[in-house]
Parts: structure tokens; sequence; C-alpha cells
């Protein structure tokens, strides 16, 4: 009963979020601006664009955070949190550093996301944590050393998904398809690829598989639109996730959302969702208009690398 009452709830958020989709005239559409793929931010947020708790909406994003507590048997719960993003241009898509991409400095995710104008920004993958990896930020690479233990994120020009399982240096490429790679990120691991959960997940140690922890992921559902979705902390009257149950959680989110969007077209639901686990524990932040909205009971925010963001566009 209550999966029932969990999912009726997403779906009837997932309603009023396409009652929300703003409709571009032409004149609107000459307002809106192709960000550069630089690391300068996004345009600044428009003050009545916030409708409403929990929504942003301008002429070229939208940005709606539903909140749902995920029922893991046995009388264990966990809340989860899951952030939908329509964006008009795959430039709105961003990422930035604490000081640079050849730096290892940390600073606060919430000031990093002022810093750009973010309408939304979620942590990152800890590029500096491994010291190797494919690090390649708003169409520049930084460092190519590959290993063939974790799986790769590729986000290209179109801001379409990719995934390269356990590559190796020379595995993976600027390019992917015809097309200019603009993001990659390199934690780890798919969770969830074109709609089917990943059972045989490229795990290592430092992920904690096991352990019941609090978990980020970025995932794309459909043309320009995304999820970010996190759970809580094994605290504060939460159980915590292991990666696979988080996987699951994931999953659901994603047939729900192709439940919704099926049953609008009349159609066989097929969720397209490619879901990739991102930095966690104390790392794990989900952050609307500057703060920080996750496990809000806990003040404390940690100092982080990087942020992946979206942004408006609107002059």
């Amino acid at each position: 009963m209550q999966k029932a009452i969990q999912r009726l709830f997403i779906l009837l958020c997932a309603f009023v979020l396409l009652c929300a989709s703003p409709v571009k005239s032409a004149a609107v559409a000459d307002t809106i601006k192709v960000l550069p793929w630089d690391f300068s931010g996004g345009m600044p947020l428009k003050k009545e664009g916030f409708k409403k708790a929990g929504v942003y909406a301008d002429d070229s994003i939208l940005v709606a955070i539903q909140h749902g507590v995920f029922d893991l048997g046995m009388a264990t719960q966990c809340e989860y949190w899951v952030a939908t993003v329509k964006i008009s241009h795959p430039s709105q898509l961003r990422t930035t550093a604490a000081n640079g991409f050849h730096s290892e400095m940390l600073m606060k995710g919430t000031a990093m996301a002022k810093r750009v104008n973010a309408a939304l920004a979620i942590n990152g993958d800890y590029f500096c944590f491994t010291h190797h990896g494919y690090i390649l930020r708003q169409g520049q690479l930084f460092l190519d050393d590959l290993r063939g233990d974790r799986d790769v994120l590729l986000i290209d020009e179109d801001g379409d998904f990719h995934i390269v399982r356990n590559p190796f240096t020379g595995q993976v490429h600027e390019t992917i398809n015809g097309k200019r790679v603009m993001n990659s990120f390199f934690f780890g691991p798919v969770l969830v690829d074109n709609g089917k959960l990943v059972r045989d997940m490229a795990l290592r140690e430092d992920m904690a598989a096991e352990e019941r922890k609090q978990r980020m992921c970025i995932a794309q559902v459909g043309p320009l639109e995304y999820k970010c979705i996190c759970c809580g902390p094994p605290a504060r009257g939460n159980t915590g996730m292991t990666l696979q149950e988080f996987a699951r959680l994931v999953y659901e989110v994603g047939i729900d959302d192709a439940q919704k969007k099926s049953k609008r077209a009349g159609e066989e639901i097929k969720s397209t969702m490619t879901a990739y686990n991102l930095d966690g524990g104390n790392s794990t932040m989900l952050i609307f208009d500057g703060e920080k909205i996750n496990d809000v009971k806990n003040a404390d925010t940690r100092d982080i690398a990087d942020i992946i963001y979206f942004a408006s566009a609107i002059e």
C-alpha cells in the first residue's frame, strides 16, 4: 500500500510539472541565450520564476523537486528526493570546480552554486579523488588515465548520456557517435542503462556498495530532460541505502516517469532512463536556489571539489 501511495504521489507531481511547463513564443525564443562552453555561469534567476515551493520556471528551464519515502521492507525506510529538470539547450547542463580542474581545492557546494547562478546543483564525482580517470569538462580534456575499474559517463553536445563500461586508456574519445563530448564523469557505476536495471555493476571498495549510505545520481529520461535523485543517510530516522537498493529506487522512479508518459500517449510503458552514480556519503547535496534541500536536519555542509548544475539561459 505504501509503495502505491508513493507512486501516486510521484505521478501527481509529474502531472503538475507537465502543466507548469512554459510555452515559448517566437518573441520569448529570441531572449533565450546559448550559454558558452566555458566555465562562466548561467544567467541570474528571475524572482518571479519561484512560483511555488520547490519549483523554478522561466522560458528556458523548469526545475521541480519531489520528496518521498522508499519502503525497503522489514519495517525499514529511507527518505529520497527527486529533482526533475527540463532545459531548452544542452549548454544549460554545466559543471564547475572549486578552483578549476587542475586544482584539488575544496569549497562549499552551496557557494559554488551561488557563484554560477545555478537553478539546481548537485555534488559531482570528486574528480581529484582517485588521481586517475577521464576528466573532460565544458569541452576541455584535463586527464585521460583509465584503468578498466570504473564506468564512465559521457554527455555529448546534444545533452545526451552515454555509458562506457570499465574502459582503459585509449578506449574513450572526445567524440561519440560523431558528437563532441562536453562533460564526462568518473565515479559510477551505471545504475540504470537505457531503462534496464544494471545488476553486474563495476564495484570498488571505496563505493561502500554493501553499506547503507547517503547516495546521489544523475539521470537522463528524455531529450533535454533529467532527474537528480538522492537518498537520506543512515541517521535522523533514515536507514540509508546500499548501492543495489539505491539502484532499485532510481529504476522505479524511471518506470513511474515512463508510465506517466506512456499513459498520455497510449503506448506501452518503456523507460529510457540512463542513471549514473556520483560521489555520495556526506558529499551528497541537492542544492536549489543556492541552498541544500536534502537532509536539512543536518546543518553541516561538507566542502566538495565540484558540482554539476543546471542554469537559466534567459537574459
